[in-house]
């Protein structure tokens, strides 16, 4: 089912990794200290005690403070501690602090102290009014505290995506970007991965990449897969269509149209997404949409440029050997006519002549035949290899012989050093590599000139040179 690496045997990047782990350890931190807005932070321990611990000092500071100064200033004390409450830990540690000061106010320093009991109305007013303005600060603060806390978190979340972007940006390969996009959205959202594309024959999807590195959906998930890719619309868990299955996939479209499908999966019942994980998960799955059609529309260009380079070079190639097809055809057609046309004038050594002419001529046309179907093998990857060790003065002999004739004319000396070791290679295409060079170099080589063949040993290399 899966044709791509799902980067099961990969680990994330030291940078990532450190980025990952510092932010939890953070996150455990403010968990600790109370300081996370969640929902379930009503229940935590400490900052309840803290604001007790608030209210507890604010109290030995207001009994001095009533004994050099009055009684009224001291509600202005513990509204400082209320007020620390409700900046450190939010509202209902802040509400539990208020609740706290009223009845500390009320046992330690109303008389008659140590008793609950007010005996002056106008302190029991002071105390309703200090309780009600403690509330209202509470709340004001609280919301403050909230909105600080969440536009943090939308900074933080909008320079990761920046940094992310920058990242994607610089990814060439498409697995390698398909294992960051998996990697970043399961560390940022907490939840399970996996990153589905159309596989190379264009009949459905494939897992390219997970984190945790996943490779198998059961046949619900895999269908709201398909539904999510045939329809561009959003399908699973939470969604409007194929809901039964436990991942929500949502399509990676652009412009020209759906590239791939991403999906997501988290263990708790409760729900999938909040409506900002979902905006930042739209956020990261439109920028990787955008970057696999970068990586595709790269591919596609690099294919067009080297599929235009093999059609100058086959049509360069064609121009090229138009000529050396053409002359040993005139020379044939022309002895042909001349044999069918004159045979009675031409004496025996001349018909010889015309023969070996004609003889000649349809060797080299065959060997440019020969050549061309080589060529179109080779194009195909239709030819294999047969490697195997051979002695390179024996091939060199052999390309010799074959070649007697091209080099009819020059002065050749062969120069083959006597320490050369086997070479590992295919006899015969080496072979018709150095019969091309022979024949190259007799064909532009000025006739009677010298063309020189060496073979040499340097290092581990074994050099063969047609020198003209």
């Amino acid at each position: 089912m899966n044709d791509h690496p799902t980067g099961r045997d990969r680990v994330p990047s030291s940078a990532a990794f450190l980025d990952e782990t510092s932010g939890s350890a953070r996150e455990s931190l403010a968990l600790f200290l109370g300081a996370d807005p969640g929902p379930d932070n009503a229940f935590r321990l400490l900052p309840y005690i803290g604001s007790a611990a608030a209210v507890a000092v604010t109290l030995a500071c207001g009994v001095l403070i009533e004994r050099f100064i009055g009684l009224q200033s001291v509600l202005l004390v513990f509204l400082l501690a209320i007020l620390a409450s409700a900046i450190l830990w939010g509202l209902l540690p802040s509400l539990f602090a208020c609740v706290l000061s009223v009845l500390a106010f009320n046992f330690f320093l109303i008389p008659p102290i140590y008793t609950f009991t007010i005996a002056d109305p106008d302190n029991a007013v002071a105390l309703f009014v200090f309780f009600i303005v403690a509330v209202i600060v509470s709340n004001l603060t609280a919301a403050i505290r909230s909105q600080i806390v969440v536009a943090r978190a939308r900074a933080r979340a909008t320079a990761a995506l920046y940094a992310f972007s920058r990242k994607l940006a610089g990814i060439g390969v498409l697995d390698d970007l398909l294992w960051a996009t998996a990697y970043q959205v399961s560390s940022m959202l907490k939840l399970h991965t996996v990153l589905l594309l159309p596989d190379r024959e264009g009949g459905g999807l494939t897992i390219a990449s997970g984190y945790p590195p996943e490779d198998v959906l059961d046949e619900t998930d895999r269908a709201a897969a398909r539904w999510c890719w045939e329809h561009n619309s959003p399908a699973g868990r939470a969604a409007d269509n194929l809901s039964d299955g436990t991942w929500l996939f949502l399509p990676l479209r652009t412009g020209l149209g759906p590239v791939g499908v991403i999906g997501i999966e988290r263990a708790e019942p409760a729900s999938l997404l909040t409506s900002d994980e979902r905006s930042l998960l739209d956020a990261l799955a439109d920028q990787t949409a955008v970057a696999i059609e970068r990586i595709s529309l790269v591919r596609g260009l690099a294919e067009a440029r080297v599929l235009a380079e093999t059609e100058r070079l086959r049509a360069a190639l064609l121009t090229s050997i138009s000529h050396d097809l053409r002359t040993p055809l005139a020379s044939i057609i022309g002895t042909v006519s001349s044999l069918r046309s004159y045979a009675d004038k031409y004496d025996a050594r001349e018909r010889d002549e015309l023969l070996a002419t004609l003889h000649g001529e349809a060797e080299r046309l065959n060997c440019f035949v020969g050549n061309l179907l080589d060529m179109t093998r080779l194009e195909a990857g239709a030819i294999e290899l047969n490697l195997d060790l051979f002695d390179i003065g024996d091939i060199i002999g052999t390309a010799l012989q074959r070649a007697a004739n091209v080099l009819t004319g020059h002065h050749v000396e062969v120069e083959i050093a006597p320490d050369l070791p086997m070479v590992r290679l295919d006899a015969i295409l080496f072979e018709q590599v150095l019969f091309n060079l022979f024949d190259n170099a007799a064909k532009y080589a000025p006739p009677g000139s010298r063309i020189d063949i060496r073979a040499q040993c340097d290092g581990e290399t074994v050099e063969v040179e047609v020198i003209d």
